[in-house]
């Protein structure tokens, strides 16, 4: 217990846990959330510096590329340079993770939805939709806003709860930080809007490749106690390969629902494949995936915990021979 509350390797599992119980109990007020003013700062960059569509794709790539790189930089390096020299580096830790754990409020606004979808308030349920999809939300029909909402809970489970865990067990809250930060931008520039197409491209590619790892380990979490052989089957089905659509069809092989289909960004309609089962959403759908992403968590933390522990053993067994 005592190398637990002292030894460097084994605070990381305290500061997993601090941010994870508080993630499940607390929500930290949108107005008040420190990454509400990057989501602000990070707009407002890609306003002042995007090129007109008059200049070539290059100078969208490069002033995209150095637009991040100008604005997250400068803060990764400073908050790494606090850590270096707190003389309680654990406790800087600890608060940068439970800002960078913020999937309560996607839980919440879900909870929202389903309440509203219960009560039948269409107009209501629009608005709590639309802020948690970068999608239009106006035309959705009952259907679609069920669909909408579980895929976004689920696309950012794999994402944001699953991705900010795995860069903390492999780089650290710095590596964590990263990471999110860069997920975030890659939102606000979201790449269907028709003037970021080129200028999110270099960040959109970078992240679309880190959130690969996490997203496999939440997909592995979800089967373990779910529908396994339902999941991969469905996976298999799936007529599109690119990585939204897989993870869709995994998911919705495994609660035996229709996902995916038509999607409208910035008054143009995309036809995506519809993936998974063959039955459509019902509102008992929406609590049960709930139910299951919630499971899901807790066997994500489990794993990272025990992953961490192991670390944290090999590094004290480590420090003892040397």
């Amino acid at each position: 217990m005592e190398a637990l509350l002292t030894q460097s390797a084994y605070q990381s599992v305290l500061v997993l846990w601090l941010a994870v119980v508080l993630d499940a109990l607390w929500r930290w007020p949108l107005s008040s959330h420190p990454l509400t003013l990057m989501r602000y700062l990070v707009r407002q960059m890609g306003f002042k510096v995007l090129p007109s569509l008059s200049y070539s794709r290059s100078q969208h790539y490069i002033s995209g590329s150095l637009a991040a790189i100008v604005l997250l930089a400068p803060l990764i390096v400073c908050l790494a340079i606090l850590i270096y020299m707190a003389q309680y580096p654990a406790f800087f830790e600890a608060v940068i993770m439970v800002a960078l754990l913020d999937f309560a409020y996607q839980r919440h606004q879900f909870s929202k939805i389903l309440k509203t979808v219960g009560k039948n308030k269409k107009v209501l349920t629009r608005e709590t939709v639309d802020t948690i999809v970068a999608r239009e939300c106006t035309q959705l029909t009952d259907v679609g806003i069920a669909k909408a909402a579980i895929e976004s809970l689920w696309l950012k489970f794999l994402y944001l709860y699953c991705g900010v865990i795995f860069y903390f067990i492999l780089a650290g809250p710095i590596g964590a930080l990263t990471y999110r930060l860069l997920l975030l931008t890659s939102w606000q520039w979201h790449y269907r809007n028709p003037k970021m197409v080129h200028f999110a491209k270099p960040v959109r590619k970078l992240v679309s490749l880190l959130v690969v790892p996490p997203a496999l380990l939440g997909c592995v979490a979800v089967l373990l106690f779910t529908h396994p052989i339902k999941g991969i089957r469905a996976v298999k089905r799936s007529k599109a390969r690119d990585k939204t659509s897989l993870l869709l069809a995994l998911f919705g092989g495994i609660q035996n629902i229709q996902l995916g289909g038509p999607a409208i960004y910035h008054g143009r309609k995309y036809r995506y494949p519809r993936v998974g089962a063959a039955e459509q959403v019902k509102y008992s759908d929406m609590i049960r995936s709930k139910r299951t992403i919630v499971g899901a968590m807790a066997v994500v933390t489990a794993i990272a915990s025990v992953c961490l522990l192991l670390i944290a053993v090999q590094t004290q067994t480590l420090s003892e021979v040397f």
